[in-house]
């Protein structure tokens, strides 16, 4: 896809800090409906944070996390990236940051938007600010020339809120210093490790343990509740070919990405790339039309409730699709973004909003749901007893390392005890706490447990649990750090800290100032994040 449909908008405190002015290119089709569009979620000194605002913010995001991973972003690591709540969070920001700077009376003129937009090198050609292309590019992504200044007006104000905060703030030789040790000192520790599989053999499930188990982990076995549903497709290829470039469109979309046609130094001429950007063009003119086709669709759908009558009419194909889980949408399907989450939360005969992935548009109907439920122990028999095995070995092998911690502790020996128990010890041989330690990985755990050791204490708190093992370590021997090395690094370390600070003075600042609003009654949040 051209670059043009792959920019993205940035959180906003990134946009501050780098320095960088984003175009938003979302395009929203109120995907869950007029109501909650409009629906407010937050108020601040009067003003309106809308569920719209939100849904865009969490779009823009969610493309921004798409990108830095290549595309490849898998749904279980989106999930745990909880991109709702940031986007959430970075609109109150914004409207914090908005409030407070004209509490202050900071203000920034039409002269300093103008400048910055004009020093922005994707609105330049030869160096120069060239109008035209400004204006191609927000017209190729709808945003008008006031939405997006008026979005540079708010990433410069809050660059003058920021400056304010971190005035006078300021880092100590001994904090460079404390700095440096944590990057370059090293330690070694020796370990053993546990594997609760080993203890699998000691395990003999009865039937009544395993419909205990059953019961009360009854959800781990649960069929989950399926969906059926139909679609209608709307294709960006197919509308593809309507679409008519200009030369001129073609010019502009080569000069303002002439990094993608070069190679070893050399750019290839306009002559040579001309079809290719023209077909990309098309490909993006036809996303645009499939885009307007579903919002038509969706609308006289959801007006005159005739999904099967309006297809029958416009010659639109409906696939219907199996019955799926939430975890499990139809291949066909499976590129839509939140495409789950929306669809259960819709009733039988209920119309969603449109949905999208990279090349189409869809309106989709459900047409029937099963329930979930929790099958008897005949079915799931050998899935229950492995799950109680497993969990009761993991039992018994946690026994078995606390008990060998806590005679540590008292002073036995690591290597005569690990003997006696027919375990073997590793050293790691000399790493920086905090990075992967050799033969171990990483984890927060181990992290934790690794500055909890030292020479009056070798042993940590507690057993480390990586992954499926369980780990008792051992500190070892420190390494000591070089003076000499530290006087050449210490100006980027003083400037890598004083940027920390200075980020960590502005979240500070936002928490505390959006709890006195609250408390204050100008922030009222109107709506809760779980009901979004």
């Amino acid at each position: 896809m051209l670059e043009l449909m792959r920019k993205h908008a940035r959180n906003w405190l990134m946009k501050v800090l780098l320095g960088i002015i984003i175009i938003v290119f979302i395009f929203y089709f109120g995907s869950m409906g007029g109501k909650q569009q409009a629906e407010t979620i937050a108020k601040i000194d009067g003003k309106i944070i809308a569920y719209v605002d939100l849904q865009k913010e969490y779009q823009n995001l969610t493309e921004l996390y798409r990108q830095r991973f290549g595309g490849n972003l898998p749904e279980e690591l989106l999930a745990s990236l909880d991109l709702k709540q940031k986007a959430f969070d970075t609109l109150l920001d914004q409207a914090v940051v908005m409030a407070k700077a004209k509490d202050m009376g900071l203000e920034v003129t039409n002269e300093e938007v103008r400048a910055s937009i004009m020093a922005y090198p994707a609105f330049q050609r030869n160096g120069v600010f060239n109008d035209s292309l400004y204006r191609q590019m927000l017209q190729y992504n709808k945003v008008t020339p006031e939405e997006f200044e008026a979005m540079q007006k708010k990433g410069l104000t809050t660059v003058k809120v920021e400056a304010l905060i971190q005035e006078g703030i300021k880092v100590s030789e001994r904090e460079v210093y404390d700095l440096y040790r944590a990057q370059t000192e090293k330690i070694s520790v020796s370990f053993v490790q546990l594997a609760p599989a080993d203890f699998a053999g000691r395990v003999r499930p009865t039937r009544a343990d395993l419909e205990d188990y059953l019961r009360v982990h009854g959800d781990q076995f649960r069929v989950p509740e399926q969906l059926q549903v139909k679609v209608l497709a709307f294709r960006g290829a197919d509308y593809a070919g309507q679409v008519k470039v200009t030369d001129d469109e073609v010019a502009n979309a080569y000069e303002s990405q002439k990094e993608k046609f070069t190679r070893a130094g050399k750019t290839a001429p306009l002559a040579a790339v001309r079809e290719a950007i023209a077909a990309e063009l098309r490909q993006v003119g036809g996303l645009y039309r499939a885009a307007d086709e579903a919002k038509k669709a969706h609308d006289t759908i959801y007006q005159e409730e005739n999904f099967d009558r309006y297809a029958a009419q416009n010659r639109l194909k409906v696939a219907t699709t199996d019955f799926f889980p939430l975890n499990r949408p139809p291949a066909e399907l499976a590129g839509i973004e939140d495409l789950a989450k929306t669809v259960f939360a819709l009733q039988k005969g209920e119309v969603s909003g449109v949905l999208s992935d990279e090349r189409s548009y869809y309106v989709v109907k459900v047409e029937a749901r099963k329930p979930a439920y929790v099958p008897d122990l005949k079915a799931v028999e050998a899935d229950v007893a492995r799950a109680y095995t497993a969990a009761e070995a993991k039992k018994l092998c946690r026994r078995e390392a606390e008990e060998m911690l806590g005679r540590l502790k008292k002073g036995e020996g690591f290597a005569a005890l690990a003997g006696a128990k027919g375990l073997s010890v590793a050293e790691t041989g000399f790493f920086i706490p905090g990075t992967a330690v050799p033969k171990l990985g990483l984890s927060q755990e181990l992290a934790e447990s690794l500055f909890q050791i030292s020479e009056k204490k070798p042993y940590p708190d507690g057993v480390v649990e990586m992954g499926e093992r369980l780990v008792l370590i051992r500190f070892q021997a420190r390494q000591a750090v070089s003076d000499a090395e530290f006087a050449g690094k210490k100006d980027a370390l003083r400037g890598a800290l004083l940027t920390a600070k200075r980020n960590e003075a502005v979240r500070s600042w936002l928490k505390e100032t959006k709890k006195a609003m609250i408390k204050s009654g100008r922030l009222k949040i109107t709506k809760d994040l779980k009901d979004l």
